[in-house]
């Protein structure tokens, strides 16, 4: 019997130590941190159709870096008469429950994207609007950097 109660706590340990979190859980609702464009695409008919995310030229992947204090950096490049620019552009970010605002100099009421994934390693953003009596929703895939 007791070999039994032994073998017992032995498994629901082992089954513990299993199912603990990773560090990419650690992170888990945080999307501070510096994120590099990955994928991009649609929502069609409720499914994603996903593609990598390109920069013409060679030019360096978009970032979006979201500092402790409030503080997003914005850094992406043009393809330009034949050479990459870079450019950088800084706002302020806050989260309320699934949802990001970014606001930049002169912009008002920001850009407001649906969080639909934050882990420690990806975020994947939904931004939904309309045109013309039509609802299109955009996701953007990001990986930690």
């Amino acid at each position: 019997m007791k070999k039994l109660s032994i073998l017992f706590l032995s498994v629901i340990t082992l089954g513990l130590t299993v199912s603990s979190c990773s560090s990419d859980d650690k992170d888990s609702g945080s999307i501070e941190g510096k994120w590099q464009l990955t994928e991009e695409g649609v929502v069609l008919n409720g499914q994603e159709v996903l593609q990598p995310a390109t920069n013409e030229g060679g030019c360096n992947s978009e970032t979006y870096e979201y500092l402790e204090n409030g503080t997003v950096i914005n850094t992406y490049s043009e393809f330009v008469n034949s050479k990459c620019t870079e450019y950088n552009d800084s706002g302020t970010w806050s989260v309320d429950g699934n949802n990001l605002t970014e606001k930049y100099d002169g912009d008002s009421t920001g850009d407001k994207y649906e969080i639909a994934t934050v882990t420690g390693s990806q975020l994947k953003l939904k931004e939904t609007y309309s045109e013309a009596g039509v609802t299109f929703a955009t996701i953007r895939v990001f990986k930690k950097i």
